[in-house]
């Protein structure tokens, strides 16, 4: 057959063999269509932040990918096949930057014919500066209430001090970094437990999360209080004198122990006056005598002299005159006896 000859039967009804020939490309490509399905994963967002800067503004933390393939293989992909991260490591300025997504898969995945991947947000929007290192104060974070009674009078933490890394900005305002609870409820004597970061700032790094060693000191709680209206008892008055009227009462104010203060309650003779010297009647100033138990400390008194007025006791009140018993005969009768030596 000569060329011209094939010419002529190409070009023949050719435009039914034209339309046969698209009608079978369409058919080709729906056949594929119609093989391939989609999957959408959530898969972490991992920033690689190497080098001399640190971001600033939050960055989300996971990515949504959409997979397209075989329906076959695209029911064995996983998450675990797809890596989403955001690099830094080549940006040394600081301002802020609308980074790419990139994605990576599993080798696997590579052999799979057809595939498409698609990732959503495919840029991201975040503001750089430069990083920074500091050694900032570890803090415990004490939880819970010693036991009545007592308290916390200081805590110690071994190391005291934390590397943490972040950008300059925030690192420089940071003061101190916080541990996990330290649990204090009902302690009534010193303990040491451990104790880790804990981590409020994703955008900070802290070199050594710990565990820390936390002591925790507890000593009994101090309290004043005020006692008013203690009674002043006079002593060593002269049998021959007696008071005109008596000594006012005092108050005190007395610092100790919480659990001793809050049951003490004052004895009789807490707080004396001394009249051994007044031997006349008149009116004195005496020095009062307050005997506190060793374990507290006076603060505060109302009064440290009182006055007194003394006089003699009056004669008929000095003695009664002793009745004495006597032997009663029979046949005599009882005798009403008065004081002043007289039957009646």
């Amino acid at each position: 057959m000569s060329i011209r000859q094939l010419i002529e039967k190409i070009l023949n009804k050719w435009p039914a063999k034209i339309i046969c020939f698209l009608l079978a490309i369409f058919l080709y490509v729906f056949h594929q269509v119609s093989l391939v399905e989609k999957k959408s994963f959530v898969v972490p967002l991992n920033v690689i932040e190497n080098g001399m800067v640190s971001h600033v503004s939050q960055i989300p933390s996971t990515v949504s990918v959409v997979v397209k393939a075989n329906s076959n293989a695209v029911n064995t992909i996983t998450p675990s096949d797809i890596t989403a991260t955001l690099d830094l490591d080549d940006i040394t300025d600081v301002g802020k930057y609308e980074l790419p997504v990139n994605i990576k898969i599993s080798d696997r995945l590579m052999e799979f014919d057809p595939l498409e991947i698609r990732v959503s947000p495919e840029h991201i929007s975040t503001k750089i500066e430069i990083k920074k290192a500091r050694f900032v104060k570890i803090k415990p974070t004490l939880v819970g209430e010693v036991a009545h009674g007592y308290e916390v009078s200081g805590v110690d933490v071994i190391p005291s001090y934390a590397e943490v890394i972040g950008s300059e900005s925030m690192v420089d305002k940071l003061e101190e970094i916080e541990t996990t609870k330290v649990l204090v409820s009902n302690a009534t004597r010193d303990f040491s437990t451990e104790a880790e970061y804990m981590p409020v700032n994703k955008l900070l790094d802290v070199v050594e999360p710990g565990p820390y060693k936390v002591t925790v000191s507890v000593r009994p709680s101090e309290l004043e209080k005020v006692f008013d209206e203690v009674a002043v008892l006079p002593v060593h008055l002269n049998k021959k004198l007696t008071l005109i009227k008596e000594i006012p009462p005092v108050s005190i104010k007395l610092k100790g122990s919480m659990l001793n203060l809050e049951k003490y309650s004052p004895a009789i003779n807490v707080v004396t006056a001394d009249l051994s010297k007044i031997t006349e009647p008149g009116v004195y100033e005496i020095q009062l005598e307050y005997n506190i138990p060793t374990n507290f400390t006076v603060l505060e008194t109302s009064n440290e002299v009182v006055s007194v007025q003394v006089d003699f006791i009056p004669e008929n009140s000095e003695k009664t005159e002793e009745v004495k018993e006597t032997p009663v005969k029979p046949g005599e009768s009882l005798k009403a006896v008065d004081f002043s030596g007289g039957a009646v």
